[in-house]
């Protein structure tokens, strides 16, 4: 299955419409099953002397919250829209980067300025979707629990989402990269050697 980046479909809909309140009730779901906010926040706290956090990403700062609430001493800074992570400068030689399914909503150029951007960093935490039959498989089951723009959207961030092995490649950054499966989606950690 070839990697194909398209707008979602939520990100036409209006704060005060009644199916983005929907979206962000499933959203929150789909986050619960995939583990990913528990698993970013212990990852962090592998990172030694951790002063600076960058949340790269979309939606409620549900997970820059967490993180501010675990590491209090810390520095948590949220960045959004797509265009203002590219015109930060709040990534250094301090920093750790965080994402929670946000990164494969960049297409292939964009992955490789973010890797150029943030190769000065300490390292990256994401979680993303996995481009696989079995994730498309577990979105099914997940239907009659979601409304149809969520649904649409996990099919088409599932067909945009990363096979094991890419995220390091078109980031070309040269650190030392981990990566581990979850429920329908990939682990990356990426850190300076």
């Amino acid at each position: 299955m070839q990697r194909v980046v398209k707008t979602e479909t939520s990100e036409s809909l209006t704060a005060d419409n009644s199916a983005t309140t929907r979206r962000d009730k499933n959203l929150r779901k789909i986050n619960w099953l995939m583990r990913s906010e528990p698993w970013i926040v212990k990852t962090l706290s592998e990172f030694e002397n951790l002063t600076k956090v960058v949340v790269i990403g979309t939606g409620e700062e549900r997970l820059t919250n967490e993180i501010k609430a675990h590491f209090p001493h810390v520095k948590v800074i949220h960045i959004v829209p797509t265009e203002d992570i590219f015109k930060s400068g709040n990534f250094d030689n301090e920093t750790v980067v965080v994402a929670n399914l946000f990164i494969h909503r960049l297409d292939d150029d964009q992955l490789w300025s973010l890797g150029e951007k943030i190769s000065q960093c300490r390292g990256i935490i994401m979680s993303e979707p996995h481009r696989y039959w079995f994730s498309k498989l577990l979105s099914y089951a997940l239907f009659p629990l979601v409304n149809q723009t969520t649904r649409h959207n996990m099919l088409e961030n599932i067909e945009s989402g990363f096979r094991f092995g890419e995220i390091p490649g078109m980031m070309d950054v040269d650190w030392h990269w981990d990566e581990r499966p979850c429920i329908g989606g990939i682990r990356s950690v990426g850190r300076k050697v």
